[in-house]
C-alpha cells in the first residue's frame, strides 16, 4: 500500500507492504515498514546520538478489521 504518513507535522510518502486475510465481514491486516527518525524529527532534541538510538525505526502492525464487504 502506498500513502502519505504525517508525524510531528512532517509528511513523507511511504510504501507499506502488508497482507490482508478476510473471513466474511472480518479480516486482519498485517505489515511492517521502516522509517528514518530524522525524516519526522523523532528524537531530534532528546536523542540525536545514533550510537544510542538507531536512526531507523521499524513499525510493525496487526489490525483487526470488521464490517468488510464480502467479495
Amino acid at each position: 500500500m502506498n500513502g502519505r504518513l504525517t508525524l510531528k507535522g512532517k509528511a513523507h510518502d511511504v510504501t507499506v507492504p502488508m497482507s490482508l486475510t478476510q473471513s466474511g465481514a472480518n479480516g486482519t491486516a498485517v505489515g511492517a515498514f521502516t522509517l528514518q527518525r530524522a525524516d519526522f524529527r523523532i528524537g531530534d532534541r532528546e536523542c540525536t546520538d545514533a550510537s544510542l538510538v538507531a536512526p531507523e525505526v521499524q513499525v510493525r502492525f496487526r489490525l483487526a478489521l470488521s464490517g468488510l464487504r464480502t467479495p
